[in-house]
C-alpha cells in the first residue's frame, strides 16, 4: 500500500444544487458523460442539502425492478445519504417510463428512511416529475433541459480539469489503446527497455532502479504540468516499467489531490493507452484512483476495467473496484489510503 500519505485534495469551488432543473442539468458533470436508458440516483448529505454519492445503472426489464432499487438505496444508505433524487433518461415517446422502478426505489428508501425529494424522466433534452401533475409546473411535453441551471458546476467542472463526454462509448473510447501500427513501435521500444532495465538492475540493484524511476515520474508529471508533450516510446516503456515496481506505483499517488494532481492523471492517460499489456495495468489503477477520490466513478469504473482486462490478478485494482461495487465514499477511501500510508512508515 502507498509509502506516502495522501494529500488533503486542492479545495475545489462549492456548488450547491436545489432545484429539480438544476439537478437534470448537473448529471452529466456529476457522471461524466450524457446517460442515455439509464436510471441515476443523486444521494444527499443527511445534514445539509450536498451531494454525497451519484450512481448510474444501466435500465433494467420489470422483474428486476426491486432487486436494483434495493441495491441503489443500500449505497445510499451507506454513503449517510438523507434524502435523494431519482432520474430516468429514455428517448421513448409516451408517459414517463419504468413507473414500477420510480415506485420499488421510492418503497426501498422509504424504509431506510431516505426522503426521495423528486423523481424525474428525462428525453430528447426535455424534463419531467413524476410526481407533479400541474401543468403550469410540469407540461406534459416536459421542460427544456437548460445547461445555464449549473454554470458554476461547468465553471467547477472546468476548473478541476473534468470533461463531460457525450456518451459513456465516448468516455471508453478516450482510453483506448493506440493503433496497431504504433503498438507494434511501442513493443519494440518495451522490448529495448526492457532488456536495459535488467542490465541495471544486474548491475546496481533494485533499490537504485527504484530511486531512478521515481526521478524519472517526478520529472514526466513536472514537466506535463508546464506543457502537455507526448512522451517518447522509449520514455512510454521505462516510466510504465518503473510502475510494475509496486513501491513505486504507490509513490506515485503522492500527487493525488495537489497542484500537480491533472499533471499526473494526464499522465497515467498516456501511459495507459500506450503501454504494453500488463504494464498498463498500474497507470490504469493510478488514474482510476485520481477519478475515484474526486467522485468520478464512472471514470474510475472504465479505467479499473483496464486494468483488470490487462491484469485480473492485478490486486489494487481488484480492491477498488470492490470499493466502488459496495459505494465506499471517496471520503473513506481517501482515509483508508492515509492510514495505510501511516502505518508503513517506519
Amino acid at each position: 500500500m502507498p509509502q506516502h500519505p495522501i494529500s488533503r485534495p486542492t479545495p475545489a469551488p462549492a456548488v450547491r444544487l436545489r432545484t429539480p432543473a438544476q439537478i437534470v442539468a448537473a448529471v452529466p458533470y456529476l457522471v461524466g458523460f450524457h446517460p442515455s436508458e439509464s436510471v441515476v440516483a443523486i444521494g444527499l448529505g443527511s445534514a445539509a442539502s450536498r451531494v454525497c454519492l451519484t450512481m448510474r445503472v444501466d435500465l433494467v426489464p420489470p422483474a428486476d425492478a426491486v432487486p436494483l432499487a434495493d441495491t441503489l438505496v443500500t449505497h445510499l444508505e451507506q454513503a449517510g445519504a438523507g434524502g435523494m433524487f431519482v432520474l430516468v433518461f429514455t428517448e421513448g415517446p409516451g408517459d414517463p417510463p419504468n413507473p414500477d422502478l420510480v415506485q420499488s426505489i421510492g418503497t426501498s428508501a422509504e424504509a431506510a428512511g431516505i426522503e426521495v425529494k423528486d423523481a424525474l424522466w428525462v428525453r430528447a433534452g426535455r424534463w419531467r416529475s413524476y410526481r407533479c401533475r400541474r401543468p403550469e409546473c410540469c407540461p406534459a411535453e416536459g421542460t427544456p433541459v437548460d445547461p445555464g441551471e449549473v454554470s458554476e458546476l461547468a465553471a467547477a467542472s472546468a476548473w478541476m480539469g473534468d470533461v463531460v463526454h457525450r456518451s459513456r462509448k465516448d468516455l471508453e473510447r478516450s482510453l483506448r489503446p493506440v493503433g496497431f501500427l504504433r503498438r507494434a513501435a511501442l513493443d519494440q521500444s518495451f522490448d529495448c527497455v526492457s532488456r536495459r532495465l535488467a542490465g541495471e538492475l544486474s548491475q546496481h540493484g533494485w533499490d537504485a532502479v527504484a530511486a531512478d524511476s521515481r526521478e524519472l515520474l517526478r520529472v514526466a508529471v513536472e514537466a506535463r504540468a508546464e506543457a502537455s508533450v507526448e512522451l517518447s516510446h522509449a520514455e512510454v516503456a521505462r516510466l510504465a516499467l518503473g510502475l510494475a515496481d509496486v513501491l513505486v506505483r504507490d509513490h506515485a499517488l503522492q500527487w493525488v489531490g495537489t497542484e500537480l494532481d491533472h499533471a499526473a492523471e494526464s499522465l497515467w492517460v498516456e501511459l495507459l493507452r500506450k503501454a504494453t499489456p500488463p504494464y498498463d495495468a498500474a497507470p490504469a489503477t493510478l488514474l482510476a484512483v485520481h477519478a475515484y477520490l474526486r467522485g468520478n466513478g464512472a471514470y474510475a469504473r472504465i479505467a479499473l476495467e483496464r486494468a483488470l482486462a490487462s491484469d485480473p490478478g492485478y490486486s489494487f485494482a481488484v480492491l477498488l473496484s470492490e470499493g466502488l461495487d459496495r459505494a465506499v465514499p471517496p471520503q473513506a477511501l481517501r482515509a483508508a489510503l492515509t492510514l495505510s500510508s501511516t502505518a508503513a512508515e517506519p
